[in-house]
C-alpha cells in the first residue's frame, strides 16, 4: 500500500490557502459594505437635517401666519375740528397741531397673504414657465419670501424637488432641468 501522508499535506496547504483567500475576499466584502452603508448614512442624515430645518421653517412660517379675520372693532367717527381763530392760524398753540397737519393718515397695513406650500410653489412655477433650471427655481423661492438666504433655499429647494419628481408632479430632464410630468403620468395619478 501506498504512503499518500504527503498527498494529505498537499491538499491540507491547498485547502488553508483557500480559506485564507476566502477569509480575504469576505474581509473586503465587509469593509466595502461598512464604507457603502457610512455614505448612505450620511446622505440620509443630510436629508434628514434639510428636511428638519425645512419643517421648521414651515412651522415659524405657519405659526406667524394671521389667524382666521376677526370682527374689526367699531372706532367713534371723527368730530369735527374747531375753526381756528385768526390768532391760532398765525400762532400754532401747540407742536401736535404741526404733527396732524403735516403727516399723512395712516392707513391700516395690508394682511400678509398666506403662502402656499413650497412643493405646490415650484410644481405651479414649473408648470407656469416650462424647463426650468434648479437655480431659477431657488432664485424665486428667495424672492417669494420662502428662504433667509441662499444656502437654505438651495438645500430645501433640492429636498422638495426631489420629494415632488419622486411624487411624478413634474419631471427632471437629461440636462438636469425640471418640467412638467407628462400627460401619461398625471392620468395615471388622477386615477389612483
Amino acid at each position: 500500500m501506498r504512503d499518500i501522508r504527503g498527498d494529505l499535506q498537499d491538499r491540507v496547504n491547498l485547502l488553508e490557502g483557500q480559506i485564507s483567500a476566502h477569509e480575504i475576499h469576505f474581509a473586503k466584502l465587509v469593509a466595502q459594505m461598512r464604507a457603502e452603508h457610512e455614505v448612505t448614512l450620511k446622505d440620509l442624515r443630510t436629508e434628514f437635517d434639510v428636511i428638519t430645518k425645512v419643517h421648521e421653517l414651515e412651522q415659524r412660517r405657519l405659526d406667524n401666519a394671521p389667524q382666521a379675520p376677526k370682527a374689526a372693532p367699531v372706532q367713534p367717527a371723527p368730530q369735527a375740528a374747531p375753526q381756528p381763530s385768526l390768532q391760532s392760524l398765525h400762532q400754532p398753540t401747540t407742536p401736535q397741531a404741526h404733527q396732524g397737519i403735516h403727516q399723512p393718515a395712516q392707513q391700516p397695513a395690508p394682511a400678509p397673504q398666506l403662502q402656499q406650500p413650497l412643493n405646490d410653489f415650484l410644481v405651479r412655477k414649473v408648470n407656469e414657465v416650462g424647463a426650468i433650471s434648479r437655480d431659477d427655481l431657488c432664485r424665486l423661492s428667495l424672492q417669494e419670501g420662502y428662504f433667509a438666504d441662499v444656502e437654505s433655499a438651495d438645500r430645501g429647494v433640492q429636498v422638495t424637488l426631489f420629494n415632488v419628481v419622486k411624487a411624478g408632479f413634474i419631471r427632471q430632464l437629461p440636462n438636469g432641468n425640471f418640467a412638467p410630468a407628462a400627460l401619461d403620468t398625471i392620468r395615471l395619478r388622477r386615477a389612483m
